[in-house]
């Protein structure tokens, strides 16, 4: 299937995007420019197009992270994922994953279970959230350890950037105490 890629500033710096006639394929959020941007999103058969020649649906995603990333409660529920060659158990986790909203966090084993798995497989969630190929649209910051940590983030940045984001939605894992010296 023929797959098209752009990429995009946003406030908190680039990001790509990539799609097919199935939907989107994957999210770079955060990255160090459009070269960095491109390089993750291109495969041998994607073509990279300017983000002015995006069709309108991948233009209203764009507009979508832009808000996002600027603070305003977003919601990615209508857009629609190309989950080809995703595993099924991980396709069914992305999919529970996507009902939990702005300025709200489920653990590991809480999403476990909601695809009506045991708590054991926790571990397994945490994989598939280091897999997710649409970080944001697809909200694995919003996933945390049974004891309300942080647990890990593969995004660049990594827990801070976990951290940033849920405190822009109005999580704070520290109850919104800033530490000394900060």
């Amino acid at each position: 299937m023929f797959e098209s890629a752009t990429t995009f500033e946003t406030p908190e710096g680039t990001c790509g995007l990539s799609w097919t006639d199935s939907g989107l394929t994957r999210v770079r959020p955060f990255e160090a420019g459009p070269l960095s941007a491109a390089g993750r999103l291109r495969r041998p058969d994607t073509r990279l197009i300017a983000e002015a020649d995006a069709p309108l649906h991948i233009a209203a995603v764009i507009a979508s992270l832009r808000a996002f990333l600027s603070g305003v409660s977003t919601g990615f529920h209508d857009v629609t994922l190309d989950m080809t060659g995703v595993p099924l158990f991980e396709a069914e986790l992305y999919v529970a994953l996507r009902a939990v909203r702005w300025g709200e966090t489920i653990s590991y084993a809480g999403l476990a279970g909601r695809i009506g798995l045991e708590p054991i497989a926790a571990r397994a969630v945490g994989v598939a959230m280091g897999r997710n190929p649409w970080p944001l649209i697809v909200p694995c910051h919003r996933v945390l350890t049974s004891d309300g940590k942080v647990g890990g983030f593969s995004a660049p940045g990594g827990t801070r950037t976990k951290t940033a984001l849920l405190a822009r939605e109005g999580v704070h894992l520290d109850g919104g105490q800033l530490a000394l010296f900060e």
